[in-house]
């Protein structure tokens, strides 16, 4: 997760106190540098890539939930130092459960949705935030009481202890405290085929297991990259994204024309020699129809 903070002034309007955001009223000069990198909301292309994934494969294979993603979430803590307190957490990505929400958001306030909190929260580790995610957001989510918050790093970008592959969730309980459970080995390669051993089983309340895939890829050319993946509850099969659902398909497509071309040369080919053996008996018979006459003249006809 990458985190934005945002002052604000306010000024008098009709004896009205409105607040404008410093991005306007304070905002640096322009410092970019076109020989640097200029990094937008996340953090790297493999931070991106790995939530806009996410959400790609919730939405697209659970469309009776909703997911979230890149959101603040605000809540009112209802326990604790927090009771009382509007709670402001930014997720990578939020799944509810059977939450039916058809208009697009500009973030989520849980008290206009009946104070429904996320079934899972995801937060995919950045250099800036890991250290608060691995903490703080633990505590807050705990505290909310989100049933399963998960985080994952797509790469190395945490200390030694992190280093991927690297996969935690915690699992709330019923006394309201959460359970541990990592994984630091991978489910599959990108292709090959699920290990089922090496996984996340949440299956019992979310529709789906939880694993982590090496990519074929690499981060700078060097850095292995991993991926979050979502495993159907009771086969080893990967819910797939959208992009790759339409390359499976085209693949599936190209694979049925290929097997077709392939069945008609085989009949065409077991037609040809249908004609080929069709022609060599009537040759045969032609030969043996001359054979006769030719005795028939010799010997006359049989008796």
């Amino acid at each position: 997760m990458t985190q934005k903070n945002a002052e604000t002034l306010s000024h008098q309007v009709n004896g009205s106190e409105v607040k404008r955001s410093t991005r306007i009223e304070k905002a640096p000069p322009d410092l970019f540098d076109p020989n640097k990198p200029r990094l937008g909301r996340r953090e790297s292309e493999p931070h991106s890539a790995e939530v806009t994934y996410m959400h790609d494969v919730l939405t697209s294979n659970f469309p009776e939930s909703r997911s979230l993603w890149d959101l603040h979430h605000y809540f009112l803590g209802s326990k604790g130092s927090l009771k009382g307190k509007e709670i402001d957490i930014q997720f990578d990505v939020s799944f509810f459960k059977d939450l039916n929400i058809s208009h697009t958001l500009s973030s989520y306030d849980a008290r206009k949705y009946g104070g429904r909190i996320p079934d899972m929260a995801i937060n995919v580790l950045s250099k800036s935030t890991w250290s608060k995610d691995l903490s703080e957001t633990v505590d807050l989510c705990k505290a909310l009481g989100v049933s399963f918050y998960a985080i994952f790093s797509p790469y190395k970008v945490a200390s030694k202890i992190y280093d991927p592959p690297f996969l935690r969730v915690f699992i709330l309980q019923e006394d309201g405290s959460y359970r541990q459970e990592d994984l630091q080995s991978i489910t599959l390669k990108e292709g090959e085929k699920v290990d089922e051993k090496n996984l996340i089983d949440i299956s019992y309340k979310l529709p789906f297991r939880l694993g982590l895939m090496r990519l074929k890829q690499h981060h700078e050319g060097k850095l292995s990259l991993f991926r979050l993946i979502f495993i159907d509850p009771l086969e080893p099969r990967i819910f797939l994204s959208k992009t790759e659902k339409a390359e499976k398909e085209k693949q599936e497509a190209e694979e049925k024309a290929k097997k077709a071309v392939e069945e008609k040369q085989e009949a065409e080919e077991k037609a040809k020699k249908a004609v080929e053996e069709k022609q060599e008996i009537e040759e045969k018979a032609k030969e043996f129809e001359n054979t006769l006459i030719q005795y028939r003249k010799k010997f006359g006809e049989l008796k």
